[in-house]
């Protein structure tokens, strides 16, 4: 761009200054900097956040650098995420760009190249940053982990993850249900973590997240995707019409485990929330109708 000003203060055609960046192997290389540096961001905020806390010369030392002219008066915490704001205004400005470029030029397919990678590439960092999240919090669930209830049963689920690591895992939604079982008056409030392969309950208790069998058929706590069926729960039957209607926050997991075949009642606290564990893409070859 700055080769081009000094040929002509104004810059025409920019289609290619745009694709050199954004396409091709250079924008291959773009997209794998920009997921790299952005990825652990929210995180490492966090992390130095606490640390200027309890690091008073730290804190000092960032606040004396932070009046530099050249900071602009931003904070470190502002400076570093100006990168991944960059990222989510490069479509909204060649879009822009697309609008007001001659149609049916060489120039107007360019640039509207130019816009679709830059939102291939704001897609790869999101993506690389939830990744990155997740992971960090099943690190933090696995630290919390109490699982010697689980250890002490013998029972092929509790041999076959013994060594049971979160981290080895990819964490795909999480989120609260309650567990409605037989012969208990009340039901009970679990924490769900839907993996790419398993699907954990767990209870919380303090600040642990126990892990158990439950009831005396000795429900697991720990079911395997492959060998799950998710059925809606059908609670009675309309007049007159031959068909169930759904209970809108209910669902059945039905576990056909070579161990023994076993029924979870599962209830959300809305329907929205049994829509974020049913549609999920992990369960939809499951269901059941």
């Amino acid at each position: 761009m700055k080769s081009k000003r000094k040929e002509n203060p104004v810059v025409g055609d920019v289609g290619q200054l745009l694709l050199d960046m954004f396409d091709g192997s250079e924008g291959e290389a773009f997209q794998k900097a920009a997921a790299t540096f952005c990825a652990k961001q929210q995180i490492a905020l966090e992390a130095l956040k606490e640390r200027r806390k309890k690091d008073t010369k730290l804190n000092n030392f960032l606040i004396d650098a932070e009046m530099n002219p050249v900071c602009r008066r931003l904070q470190l915490k502002d400076i570093i995420t100006i990168g991944w704001l960059r990222l989510t205004k490069y479509p909204l400005l060649f879009e822009n760009l697309a609008k007001y470029t001659e149609a049916e030029t060489e120039e107007e397919i360019r640039v509207k190249r130019a816009l679709e990678r830059s939102k291939e590439i704001l897609n790869h960092v999101d993506a690389a940053v939830k990744e990155a999240e997740d992971q960090q919090r099943l690190a933090e669930i696995q630290r919390r982990l109490d699982k010697s209830p689980f250890d002490k049963v013998d029972h092929p689920i509790a041999v076959e993850f013994k060594n049971l690591d979160l981290t080895k895992h990819k964490l795909v939604h999480e989120g609260s249900l309650n567990w409605r079982i037989a012969n208990r008056q009340k039901a009970l409030d679990i924490h769900v973590l839907l993996l790419d392969d398993a699907i954990i309950l767990l209870q919380k208790q303090d600040e642990k997240f126990i892990l158990k069998f439950y009831s005396q058929s000795l429900l697991s706590p720990v079911i395997k995707v492959s060998t799950v069926l998710v059925r809606h729960n059908a609670v009675g039957r309309f007049p007159l019409v031959l068909g169930y209607w759904r209970d809108k926050k209910a669902l059945f997991l039905v576990n056909t485990s070579q161990n023994g075949a076993q029924i979870y009642d599962l209830v959300a606290n809305s329907s929205s929330e049994k829509r974020n564990f049913v549609d999920n893409h992990n369960f939809i070859p499951c269901i059941l109708i």
